[in-house]
């Protein structure tokens, strides 16, 4: 009947992601995890680097989830309107729904998908993402563990991998990268900001709100 249950990691290319990779490898060596990764095609070489040294650490490849349209594709479908805290397409469109449609297949057959999720137990205030399938199930090992930041940052160093070497000039990782990496710093848009020649900050419903309300 083959297996029942799947337990996956995503990784974003940042510290409490790769920390909770190390975290899993040294504590449930023997738990089959898939590590993936959902690239949004704006990432910075940065990132692509340190996912390669970590590979290397856990002796297993991290899949690549390649959304079906890139960046370029929903930032013209959002009106040029650029990804923010209050408005998180980016996140929705190019992590969430690859994800989504990566397990679809397996929650279906009835098949139990255990998700591990790098929040810690100083992050009261994140919630992470609820599952709409009750065969997903969302793990949080840090909170459990009461792995805090000064933790996470232990379990980098003692790696051996430490931080990605963007931390030198940026405080954490996210599809928005694209802006600080491509663009010449007198150009770079203010977050929340739209591209165009109109300083307007306004938001335009467009064909991708209603289409994607429901992703499962």
């Amino acid at each position: 009947m083959g297996n029942k249950e799947k337990h996956v990691l995503g990784l974003s290319g940042g510290r409490d992601s790769a920390a909770l990779a190390i975290f899993m490898r040294q504590t449930q060596p023997k738990l089959d995890i898939e590590y993936f990764f959902t690239d949004t095609g704006k990432e910075l070489p940065e990132v692509y680097d340190f996912l390669g040294r970590l590979e290397g650490f856990l002796g297993k490849p991290i899949l690549r989830l390649n959304p079906d349209r890139d960046f370029d594709f929903w930032l013209k479908e959002y009106n040029h309107f650029l990804p923010s805290a209050q408005t998180r397409w980016c996140t929705r469109q190019l992590k969430l729904l690859p994800f989504k449609r990566w397990v679809r297949k397996e929650l279906k057959a009835g098949v139990e998908v255990f998700s591990y999720v790098a929040i810690r137990a100083d992050e009261d205030h994140r919630q992470g993402l609820i599952p709409q399938d009750d065969n997903l199930k969302i793990v949080f090992p840090f909170r459990e563990h009461g792995i805090d930041k000064r933790g996470v940052m232990d379990l980098l160093d003692s790696s051996g991998l430490g931080l990605p070497a963007y931390y030198r000039w940026r405080s954490r990782s996210g599809c928005t990268a694209w802006r600080t990496a491509s663009m010449p710093p007198t150009s770079r848009p203010r977050s929340s900001s739209r591209l165009s020649r109109s300083s307007s900050c306004r938001w335009f419903p467009t064909r991708a709100t209603a289409r994607n309300r429901s992703m499962w």
